[in-house]
């Protein structure tokens, strides 16, 4: 699920965040950026998910490359 960083949309509300991770659902914080200029918004996002009492082992995009392609294996395998 997507914590949209974006200050006109603030969504996935913080309250939520405690149950998504509760029920073992793996969070991302997306900027929602139309430009370079607007990258530093993620910040909102960040702010979110701490106040949703998340840690960086709760979003998915604070994870290496190699960790996320690991992840995404594990997940196929257990689809099969």
């Amino acid at each position: 699920i997507e914590i949209n960083a974006s200050p006109y949309r603030l969504d996935l509300d913080w309250r939520w965040c405690r149950q998504a991770k509760e029920a073992g659902v793996l969070l991302a914080i997306n900027p929602d950026a139309h430009s370079a200029a607007e990258l530093p918004v993620v910040d909102y996002g960040v702010g979110i998910a701490r106040k949703g009492w998340l840690t960086a082992d709760d979003i998915l995009n604070t994870r290496s490359v190699g960790a996320v392609a690991e992840l995404l294996s594990q997940k196929r395998k257990q689809r099969r």
